[in-house]
């Protein structure tokens, strides 16, 4: 074949791509297993920090490290959609489609500091992926991180930052005097300026410039609460 023909140039291109696309499927299946350990420690993360048990690790803190924290203080459960928690079964276990959800508790010597769960919704421009976790009475955020979204930087995208997800610590879910659930709300501006202090507990300062973020944010707090109020109403009791 004539190196200079159009038929060894196609050939030869071919051959590049052939060669290329092959090398890159190699490389993407041989990184997948890093991939999805990085991501199981990165939820990890997310768990130990919505309970509260210490402050964000930093970007050099070892995986094992991570991991034997997480397995010596928090518990993995499964619960159904009438609250009950499901024996023999893990979050892994789940299904898509199951009305089963998964549930982190955050022990010390036995005794329940935390329930912490999976939240999810849509924001402005993606999905928001995230935990929510509440105080062993179940009435009250003790923590909330966002670990996944594609919100625009500086506005949206504060969602991931301390200064907005520290303003959830210590809000109300529920309302003692009437008995019923209230779900955390961001408003549009100051709580301070927007809401009486004696409502002031259910709501959050919303992100300014980020209005439809916040509102994804507000319904997928009523709806991931409610999805659990089952359970916790059980705890609610002292079951």
């Amino acid at each position: 074949m004539k190196k200079d023909g159009h038929l060894y140039t196609f050939s030869f291109a071919l051959l590049v791509c052939v060669v290329c696309s092959l090398t890159l499927s190699a490389v993407s299946e041989g990184l997948r297993e890093r991939k999805e350990l990085n991501r199981a420690i990165d939820i990890k993360k997310n768990i130990i920090q919505a309970v509260g048990l210490q402050q964000p690790f930093s970007s050099r803190a070892k995986p094992e490290d991570i991991l034997a924290l997480y397995r010596e203080k928090i518990e993995e459960l499964v619960v159904d959609d009438q609250g009950r928690v499901v024996q023999g079964k893990k979050p892994g276990d789940i299904q898509e489609g199951a009305s089963l959800y998964p549930l982190f508790i955050y022990k010390e010597k036995g005794a329940v500091l935390a329930y912490a769960f999976p939240i999810q919704g849509k924001g402005l421009w993606s999905t928001l992926y995230g935990y929510l976790a509440l105080e062993a009475d179940a009435k009250t955020v003790r923590g909330i991180t966002f670990y996944q979204h594609g919100e625009t930087p500086g506005l949206g995208g504060e969602i991931e930052k301390d200064w907005f997800q520290n303003n959830f610590k210590g809000k109300s879910i529920w309302d003692e005097q009437k008995k019923i659930l209230v779900p955390v709300k961001l408003v549009k501006g100051k709580v301070s300026e927007k809401i009486p202090p004696e409502k002031a507990a259910f709501y959050v300062d919303g992100i300014s410039g980020a209005t439809m973020t916040s509102q994804g944010v507000t319904a997928l707090l009523d709806e991931e609460l409610r999805r659990y109020e089952p359970f916790f109403k059980s705890v609610r009791k002292g079951r």
